[in-house]
């Protein structure tokens, strides 16, 4: 007698294949998206974190040497203008300066204005989500549409201008 050996189909049919594919492109449009959002928002909590520490370094600083007065640290005026004595107050609690989440071609710049009130802001160059944002006295956060909206809302300033600063580097 012989034997009858049945064979078996290997392998997969268009259909199973196809069914396959569109459940995956589906997971993927799900995914993709709130992937490229928690980036963003991963980013706004990284950069406003960096600014409330600088802020609150600038602070600290002032709190533990009252010899340096009421005022902020002044930019240096001259030629290329620099932050060297805000840059020296922050090196006393932040050994490495931070680099913004946007890129390490940027560093968060900051000013100081004393006129009509005496006040510094620090800032990140780079917009996550359309945003920008700020950190003024007391580690306030602010953000805007525009570095001069987002500084504005930082310090309380009405200013018209967009500021103008140096980068903070040590």
């Amino acid at each position: 007698m012989r034997s009858v050996r049945k064979k078996k189909n290997q392998g997969f049919t268009l259909v199973e294949l196809i069914v396959v594919v569109a459940i995956l492109g589906f997971l993927l449009s799900i995914a993709i998206p709130r992937y490229l959002t928690a980036r963003t928002t991963a980013a706004q909590a990284a950069t406003k974190a960096n600014l409330h520490q600088l802020a609150s370094s600038m602070e600290l600083y002032m709190t533990e040497n009252p010899g340096v007065g009421s005022t902020y640290p002044a930019q240096a005026s001259g030629g290329s203008g620099s932050n060297d004595d805000a840059v020296e107050w922050l090196q006393a609690y932040i050994p490495k300066a931070p680099v913004p989440p946007g890129g390490k071609n940027y560093k968060y710049q900051a000013f100081q204005k004393t006129s009509p009130n005496d006040t510094y802001a620090i800032w990140d160059p780079n917009p996550y989500g359309g945003k920008y944002f700020a950190a003024g006295p007391g580690g306030a956060i602010g953000e805007g549409a525009s570095i001069k909206e987002a500084v504005n809302n930082a310090t309380g300033l009405n200013e018209t201008d967009d500021p103008t600063g140096e980068d903070l580097i040590w």
